[in-house]
């Protein structure tokens, strides 16, 4: 599922960036939420690759020495009756391991070119688990697909169980240049749903859509 376009603030440059008339106005973002659903593990398995894309909105190439580090949030916007006492959000560092496509980036030098209108895009693997552990699969509700009959682990057969549409908000910081400011991205909600953990499908059932994972069928 694509999330909107998003406003960027990009702070302090130096000289070893070329000069611009709004400093403000160098990138723009834009973020993304794809479903992983591994169905031939035991149990089965479900991740999130959340990306983040920092496009170079100036008119210039940017060249200089890169960062690549930050922070993010993911922070469930269940209700408190639902929360609970967990911790309801998960924050991580972004680090040079999640670029996931910087074709400007020599690793030799750890120098970073972005061209205008070229990006470097972030990918970050998120297993539903929050800051205190708490595994988030476990504090939801499910709906039984009868279209799709599974092997329950432990030995009985059963249905497909499917989360109910969740809500959750994405914030980030980066900083791509060593001698420029923090990139702020303003926190972005995305829905998602997963699909139970189960040991095996029984037969051919329609998989989740990694960009539309709620629409799968009950």
């Amino acid at each position: 599922m694509f999330l909107p376009l998003l406003p960027i603030l990009f702070l302090a440059c130096d000289e070893e960036l070329p000069p611009q008339n709004n400093p403000l106005d160098l990138f723009a973002a834009s973020s993304s939420v794809q479903y992983n659903y591994i169905s031939d593990t035991r149990p089965t398995q479900s991740s999130f690759d959340i990306f983040i894309v920092y496009k170079n909105h100036f008119d210039e190439t940017l060249n200089d020495f890169a960062a690549m580090k930050g922070t993010i949030k993911i922070e469930w916007l269940a209700s408190p009756e639902e929360r609970g006492s967990i911790i309801p959000f998960r924050t991580d560092q972004l680090t040079m391991d999640n670029l996931f496509y910087a074709p400007g980036y020599d690793f030799s030098s750890n120098r970073i070119a972005i061209d205008p209108g070229d990006s470097i895009i972030l990918r970050y693997r998120w297993n539903l688990k929050t800051d205190d552990s708490t595994t988030l699969m476990g504090q939801v509700k499910y709906a039984s697909d009868r279209t799709c009959p599974i092997h329950v682990c432990g030995g009985d057969i059963g249905f497909r169980a499917v989360s109910s549409r969740q809500q959750f908000q994405l914030s980030s910081t980066f900083t791509v240049f060593q001698r420029s400011g923090v990139i702020t991205m303003t926190p972005v909600n995305f829905s998602a749903c997963w699909i139970q953990p189960n040991c095996g499908e029984v037969g051919p059932c329609n998989q989740p859509n990694p960009d539309n994972p709620c629409n799968i069928s009950r």
